[in-house]
Order: C-alpha cells, then sequence, then structure tokens
C-alpha cells in the first residue's frame, strides 16, 4: 500500500458521517402503499443553498461508501392497508423513526467497526511504517556503527600494527646489537687468546734468549748490542699492545693485534736464530783457537815430554853411574867388611828395583783409554776396596759366624729394599733402620736373636761392604724398570756417605767394578785375554750356563747403573746433615769432558752420554749456562761425527736426536722423580 492510497483511505473515513445522514435521509424519502390515512406529501426538510451544493456534489462519493459500507437495510412488505392514512400517529413514522433509530444504531455500530478496523489498519499502517522507518534508521545505525567499529578497529589495527611493527623494531635492533655485542666479544676473546698465546711464545723465547745474554761474557755481549737493542726495543713493542688490550674500551680491539703480536714473535724468532748464528760463527772461531791452542799446546807438551824423556834419560844415567859407584863401594867395602854384613849391605841397593820396575805400567797406560787423573782416582778406590775385602775375609771364611752373616744381610736388606720415595716419613724409617744399626744398637732378627754391630771387629767393614753392593744390585732390579725409583736409593745413599766417609768410596768401587765407564775408563785388552775375559773386564757378565749376556741386556743393565750414579750427583741428603754433596755436580763435568778424549766405543758411549744428559742435564745447564751449551756444540759437532766412524747403531741416532732437540729449545727438561731440597 503506497502513501497515496493511505491518504485517500482516511479522506473518505472523514466522510463517514456525511455518509450516514445522506443514508437516513435517502429511507425519508422513499414512498410506498399506505393502510390508513391520506396521501401526504413526503416532508422534506429544507437546507440552505449551500449544503444543497454540497450534498450534490458528494452524491457519488455517498453512493460509493454506502456501497462499500455494505449497510443491509431491513425491509418490510408494506400492504396497501397497511399503508393507509390514519387518524392517529403515523404508524410508518413510528416504524421510521423505529428503523432509523435502529439503522443508526446499526450504522454507529458498522461506523464504530470500520472506524475500529480503519484505525486499526492505520495504527499497523503507522506501526510497520514507524516499524520499517526504524528498521531503516537501526540499519542506519547499525551501518553506521559497523562503520564507526569498521574505523575504529582499522585504527585499532593500524595502531596495534605500528605499535608491533614498533616493538618488532625494537626487538630486531636489540637483537642486532646483543648479536654485534655478542660478536665483538667474541672477537675479543678470539684477538685476547690470539694475543695471549703470541705473547706466552714471545716471553717464553724472550726468556731463553735473555738467559743466553747473561751466560755470555762480557765481549760476546758486546760483540751482540745490535741483538740485545733490538730484544729490548721488542719487549717494549709488545709490553705496549698488551698494556693497550688491558685498557679495552667501549670499542673492540682491532684484529690487526694478533698479526702484530705474530710479527713480534716471528721478528724474535729471526733475533734469535741471527743470535745463534753468529754465536756459533763466534763459538766456531773460539774453537778455531782453541784447536790452534791445543795444537801448541800439544806440541809444547811433547816439547816438554821429549825434554822431560831427555832429563829422565840423563837421570838414570846419573842414577846408573851413582848405582855403579855404589856397587863398587859396596864391593870394596865387602872386601874390607865381614862376610856376615854383605847381605845387609847389598840389601838397599836392590830395594830401589821394585818401584822402577811398576812405574812403566802406568805410563804405558794411552790417554786414549782413560785420563790420568781418573785413573789414579779409580786405583785409589780399586786399592781401598780390595784393602777392606782382604780384611773382612777372615769372617766370611769363619764357618761359625755363619749365622751372624746371615741376621747381617736380612738386617740391612730388608729396610734397604723397602726405600721409596712415598713419603718423607717412610724414607726416614727406614734409614733409621739401617743407621741405627750401624751405630751400634742392637737390633732383633727375624729368628728372635738380637745382634750388633759391635759383635765382632770386622763386622762394620763387612756391613759395609754388603750394603754398597746392594746398593749398586738395586740397578740391575728396581732402577732399570723404574727410572724414578734411583733418586730415593741416592739419597740414603748420599746421607751415608757423609756420615761414613768410607761407604761412598766402597760404593764408587762397586761401581766402577760393573761399569769402568763411569770412570771413565777403556779398559785396554791384554794380549793373554781372550774376548770373553776382556768383555768381562768391561762389564758384561756371564751367565750360569757360561754364556755371555746380550747386548741389550748389558745396555739396559749400564742405563741402570749410569742413572743411579747421576742421580747420586744431583740429590741431596737427609735435611739434618746439611746441603753439602760429597759427590758434587763437578763430577759430571768432569766426566762429560773426559769422555769426550776417550777412543769412542759402539753403543755404550752414545748410551752412557744420553743417560747423564737426561738424568742431570737440566742442573748442569743451569750451574754451568753457556759453558755447557759450548760444551753440547762441541759434542754434537765434533764427538758425534768421531763416534759415527764406529757406531751407526740405534743409541748413536737417539743422542743425535736428543742433542738437536735441546739446541733447538735451548733447554733440558728436568728428570722425572727428582728430590726437592729438604724433602726429608
Amino acid at each position: 500500500m503506497s502513501v497515496e492510497d493511505l491518504v485517500r483511505d482516511n479522506t473518505r473515513l472523514m466522510n463517514v458521517h456525511t455518509v450516514l445522514q445522506h443514508a437516513a435521509m435517502a429511507s425519508l424519502t422513499c414512498t410506498g402503499p399506505r393502510t390508513i390515512g391520506p396521501d401526504q406529501k413526503p416532508m422534506r426538510a429544507e437546507k440552505p443553498p449551500s449544503q444543497q451544493i454540497e450534498q450534490s456534489g458528494l452524491v457519488e462519493p455517498v453512493d460509493s461508501a454506502l456501497s462499500q459500507l455494505s449497510i443491509t437495510m431491513p425491509t418490510k412488505r408494506i400492504s396497501s392497508v397497511d399503508i393507509l392514512p390514519s387518524i392517529g400517529p403515523d404508524l410508518n413514522d413510528i416504524n421510521a423513526s423505529i428503523v432509523k433509530r435502529e439503522i443508526e444504531k446499526e450504522c454507529k455500530r458498522s461506523v464504530r467497526h470500520q472506524l475500529d478496523l480503519i484505525k486499526e489498519r492505520q495504527q499497523k499502517a503507522i506501526s510497520e511504517r514507524l516499524a520499517s522507518q526504524r528498521n531503516t534508521e537501526l540499519q542506519k545505525q547499525r551501518h553506521i556503527n559497523s562503520r564507526t567499529r569498521r574505523e575504529e578497529s582499522d585504527k585499532l589495527i593500524e595502531k596495534q600494527a605500528e605499535q608491533l611493527a614498533k616493538v618488532e623494531l625494537e626487538a630486531h635492533q636489540r637483537e642486532q646489537k646483543a648479536l654485534l655485542k655478542q660478536n665483538n666479544q667474541k672477537l675479543h676473546l678470539l684477538i685476547v687468546e690470539g694475543v695471549s698465546r703470541c705473547h706466552r711464545r714471545f716471553c717464553s723465547k724472550y726468556e731463553l734468549v735473555t738467559k743466553l745474554f747473561l751466560a755470555l761474557d762480557k765481549e760476546t755481549v758486546q760483540a751482540c748490542a745490535a741483538q740485545n737493542s733490538e730484544l729490548r726495543e721488542l719487549a717494549q713493542l709488545f709490553d705496549q699492545l698488551v698494556e693497550k688490550l688491558k685498557k679495552g674500551g667501549s670499542d673492540p680491539p682491532e684484529l690487526s693485534c694478533v698479526f702484530t703480536a705474530e710479527q713480534y714473535c716471528q721478528r724474535l724468532d729471526k733475533l734469535e736464530e741471527n743470535l745463534h748464528k753468529q754465536l756459533s760463527e763466534q763459538h766456531q772461531q773460539q774453537l778455531d783457537k782453541a784447536k790452534k791452542l791445543a795444537e801448541e799446546q800439544e806440541k809444547q807438551r811433547q816439547a816438554e815430554a821429549e825434554e822431560q824423556q831427555k832429563q829422565q834419560a840423563l837421570k838414570e844415567q846419573q842414577l846408573a853411574a851413582e848405582r855403579k859407584a855404589t856397587a863398587e863401594a859396596a864391593a870394596t867395602a865387602a872386601q874390607a867388611a865381614p862376610n856376615t854384613e854383605a847381605p845387609a849391605t847389598s840389601a838397599p841397593a836392590q830395594a830401589p828395583a821394585p818401584a822402577t820396575a811398576t812405574a812403566p805400567t802406568q805410563a804405558s797406560i794411552s790417554t786414549s783409554y782413560v785420563h790420568p787423573t781418573r785413573l789414579a782416582f779409580y786405583n785409589e778406590i780399586i786399592a781401598l776396596y780390595q784393602s777392606k775385602v782382604d780384611a773382612v775375609k777372615p769372617l766370611q771364611t769363619d764357618e761359625t759366624w755363619k749365622k751372624y752373616r746371615t741376621n747381617c744381610q736380612r738386617t740391612i736388606n730388608l729396610p734397604l729394599n723397602a726405600i721409596t720415595a712415598t713419603s718423607a716419613q717412610h724414607l726416614k724409617n727406614n734409614f733409621d733402620k739401617l743407621y741405627n744399626f750401624f751405630a751400634g744398637q742392637p737390633v732383633r732378627t727375624t729368628d728372635g736373636s738380637t745382634i750388633t754391630i759391635n759383635d765382632h771387629p770386622l763386622a762394620r767393614d763387612y756391613c759395609i761392604l754388603l750394603m754398597a753392593k746392594k746398593f749398586v744390585s738395586q740397578t740391575d732390579t728396581a732402577i732399570s724398570s723404574n727410572p724414578q725409583a734411583a733418586f730415593p736409593f741416592a739419597s740414603v745413599i748420599v746421607t751415608f756417605w757423609k756420615l761414613l766417609p768410607d761407604f761412598g768410596k766402597i760404593f764408587l768401587a762397586y761401581m766402577y767394578k760393573e761399569s769402568p765407564y763411569l770412570v771413565p775408563y777403556v779398559i785396554p785388552q791384554q794380549p793373554d785375554q781372550t774376548p770373553e775375559q776382556y768383555l768381562k773386564t768391561m762389564g758384561y757378565r756371564i751367565t750360569e750356563n757360561n754364556q755371555l749376556e746380550k747386548p741389550d741386556m748389558f745396555l739396559k743393565r749400564q742405563t741402570g747403573i749410569a742413572r743411579l750414579y747421576a742421580a747420586v750427583i744431583i740429590t741431596p741428603g737427609r735435611q739434618a746433615d746439611g746441603p753439602y754433596n760429597c759427590f758434587g755436580l763437578e763430577e759430571a763435568w768432569g766426566w762429560l769432558t773426559h769422555i769426550m778424549q776417550l777412543k769412542p766405543l759402539p753403543d755404550i758411549c752414545a748410551t752412557m752420554i744420553m743417560e747423564m744428559l737426561q738424568t742431570l742435564g737440566f742442573e748442569l745447564w743451569h750451574a754451568y749456562g753457556m759453558n755447557f751449551v759450548k760444551l753440547l756444540l762441541y759434542i754434537q759437532n765434533i764427538y758425534m761425527p768421531q763416534l759415527s766412524a764406529y757406531d751407526e747403531g740405534g743409541p748413536k741416532t737417539r743422542l743425535e736426536m736428543l742433542l738437536s732437540k735441546f739446541l733447538r729449545e735451548r733447554q733440558i727438561p728436568q728428570a722425572m722423580g727428582v728430590l726437592p731440597p729438604g724433602f726429608w
């Protein structure tokens, strides 16, 4: 339904009252038969012209309204009798009035009903229109709200997106900063580590070069003034680089610091190489000078020897003349004196003969076998040993003292075999057991008896020989398999050497008997000796089956002997007896210098030299400094070519590699197991 239809219906409803009036008027104008009374003119109500005009204009609307209202008028068939005029009130009027009232009521009811319907339709239309308007407005409001919410949501999303982007950007920037900081820290650590490695390498090399400079004499240091100045300059530059890294700062150190430190190390290596080269050249010049001086001294010595031989010959001639004169005088006196005095006068003339007969025996040994001073020391030691052995023979051969000898052996062997460096107290306890026995204190044996060293007058010398031999036998059992065991044994030996001086010499005698290379002494072979007998004098052993000891076992045993010998030289004794060592480091220096002058022997010479250097080379280097380095260079450049003429075996090759390592690293590591001063 459109708006125009609603307006048109509204107009029609407004004219309902007029329609009802016209309907009432129409019912009054109707004619019909009457039963009583005369015909009367219909009474019409006059109306003004204006109302007529209005009614004439509304005829069609009223008719149409009535047709729409569908008002059913009550019809009644009126007979002619009924419509007759009457004298009383007109029945028709009454009926008309009744009908009129009924029609009016019915019209009112119909009109009310129609009005109600119209009102309902109107209210419904208004409600629908209002609902439509509300829906339209609600839709518009919803659309506006949705658009507002969408705009707000878009703004919120944009704001959140901006915040999220900002947070992500800040997080990314923080991550980048953290990553950059981490990378800078790693780079800093790598740079510091690289510089630290270079610094450690530089410091070790700098220390070696400094020690080398300190070991040089004044003239050599002056000749190496340029290297010394460059060394100080490198040290200052490296210290500045290290200080720069220590100060640090906000900026990470540059990677070039590592390359700079490496350049300093390379410069120091080159400096050391040039210094060694220069020192080698100077040393070679000194060796040449020393060689020339030695040749001159040798010529002078030969001249002196020839002069001495001439003087000796002259003395012998004079002595022969004196003897001849003495003999002639003795013969003349014999003729004049009684015959009973002849033997007494002739004996003094013949007494010096043995002395002159033994002198050529010692003088006939060449210096290529042993140095004269070492030979004299060797003979002294062996003579003391032999005197002790001869002195204790009555005790050794007396069967009544066999049990006593056995108990002495057990008293010495048990604590001696238990000597180790497990702890200072353990070492002291075993030493006290041995020393208390030699001090004369009674000792209870395993069989329950009690003995002392004073039970027999020869027991002290016998026990000294026994203990020295037992110490030397440890080289074959404990020390050859465990080199570190040599040092606790050496400490006890040094302590007994201080307390019992004869013990030290007897110990050396046993060592020299087992290995004459410790003198050093290359005993010459006698014409009447077989090869087995000669090798036995040189330290080889003969097995129970009369077979000669194998060379590898011989070298292993000699290695243990050399290690114990070297350990005795460098190991301190008991702290209570003072730091003095009866057999000091000068013995090792003398041994090395003397063995260089002897005729090289295959395998054994290289083995002994290598064992000595490994055991006490560290102490020799610290004690003698540059002189020891010169000795090593002498061994490498002069002695090794001489040894190569006789030896091409494994020991010689190992010695060459060891010397090269020591000279290349400019140091010798200390032997494992060395006891520190004041250990017990």
